[in-house]
């Protein structure tokens, strides 16, 4: 049976939605964060040893990050549902939107929530904040996108 390591205030959610949606049974086992430095406890290190969440243990499998966990439980667990058929253009959008939503999406989200929790609201000091020059376009283009998307 598959386990869930969930840290509160983690990206975790993610992997228990999809077990909801599929159906399957899972366990759960929290872990709280310092709350002095919000870090995970030193415990999940014994689980994987990035120390961070989401992580699932299945077996004697230990899976750490979020579009991997999300890959092994498509393939062995969902029995063809909510994913296309390989070698399809279907599965390559799916692929595509499944790594877009870390790799691409998540980090300007990520700072614009960290910045609007420190009142920061100016794209440009955002920019010249966080973003090496060569970079800072794309960034400010990022956060004009997510402003307009309300």
């Amino acid at each position: 049976m598959i386990v869930v390591h969930h840290l509160n205030n983690s990206r975790s959610q993610r992997v228990l939605w999809l077990l909801e949606e599929l159906g399957i049974e899972y366990d759960i086992k929290r872990y709280e964060r310092d709350s002095k430095t919000m870090l995970a406890p030193e415990s999940l290190r014994q689980i994987h040893p990035l120390g961070k969440s989401p992580v699932i243990t299945d077996a004697d499998l230990a899976i750490a990050e979020s579009g991997a966990i999300i890959e092994y439980i498509m393939e062995h667990y969902s029995n063809g549902r909510l994913i296309p058929a390989p070698n399809t253009p279907e599965r390559l959008r799916y692929t595509y939107w499944l790594h877009y939503a870390e790799g691409s999406a998540m980090p300007p989200l990520l700072f614009k929530l960290i910045f609007n929790l420190f009142g920061i609201e100016d794209n440009a000091a955002m920019t010249s904040f966080i973003a090496p020059q060569e970079t800072g376009s794309a960034f400010a283009a990022a956060l004009t996108l997510l402003e307009s998307a309300g």
